[in-house]
């Protein structure tokens, strides 16, 4: 025989069962909305933006499918930062909407940021350590680019440095995103370039494929300098370097 403690128990959780069902079917599997949901979705920008994913992910195919799920994977990350949780679920008002809360929506898109660094930190390092490398450079002067952000130098990885060969080189001098002052600060690196002819020794990361150089000029994908040290041509440096003229290739 269930004695009374065991009959309430399981009245109130039938209660409750009952309550999640009506509001799951109100609100087509989801539970009702909030009113700030509410009233984005009635937004004129939301119902257009709504429309054009909705034409991405029919005209671009399996690329659309992806940006659509992106787009649906913000939302869903937007509702668990700005309304209230417990015990893994919404905590609702008595209208059975989705609580608001500011303070929720602060701290975890403070975290989802934070992860988000992290990430790409870690991903910035697996990047630096893995394509580091190290070569003769010989540069015809330096350029400079935009002053205290971004450098960038040229030269050939051979001799005589000229069209014909198409051996020239673009590269890249910048900052540590997070540590400047640490890794490879620009102005020790650019000041060790001189703007003569010399050939120097070149240590940085980054991906090169000559066949994509195009790509590299038109997106600024230059290989990363962090160090350099350099000399003058010598006397066998000189005559190869004079005999087809010293002209730098434009990729």
């Amino acid at each position: 025989m269930v004695d009374k403690k065991t009959e309430n128990d399981l009245l109130r959780r039938a209660r409750k069962l009952q309550e999640k069902a009506d509001r799951f079917q109100q609100g087509d599997g989801m539970g009702s909305e909030s009113g700030l949901i509410t009233r984005i979705k009635n937004n004129a920008f939301y119902k257009s933006t709504a429309k054009t994913l909705k034409t991405i992910r029919k005209w671009l195919g399996p690329l659309g499918t992806v940006i659509v799920w992106l787009g649906r994977l913000l939302l869903k990350m937007f509702r668990f930062a700005a309304f209230k949780r417990e015990k893994g679920e919404y905590i609702r008002n008595a209208k059975g909407e989705r609580i608001f809360s500011f303070k929720r929506l602060s701290i975890v898109s403070g975290i989802y940021l934070l992860t988000l660094i992290l990430i790409h930190a870690t991903f910035s390092a697996l990047y630096y350590y893995s394509t580091q490398f190290e070569e003769i450079v010989y540069v015809t002067g330096k350029q400079e680019i935009e002053t205290g952000e971004l450098y960038q130098f040229g030269g050939c990885t051979s001799l005589p440095c000229s069209t014909d060969t198409d051996n020239g080189k673009f590269y890249l001098i910048e900052s540590s995103l997070y540590f400047p002052r640490l890794f490879y600060p620009e102005e020790n690196v650019f000041a060790n370039i001189p703007q003569q002819d010399a050939a120097c020794k070149v240590y940085g990361y980054g991906i090169y494929f000559r066949t994509l150089r195009w790509l590299y000029k038109s997106a600024q994908l230059y290989q990363h300098v962090t160090r350099v040290s350099c000399r003058p041509y010598t006397e066998q440096e000189i005559q190869r370097a004079v005999s087809d003229g010293q002209i730098l290739s434009g990729d």
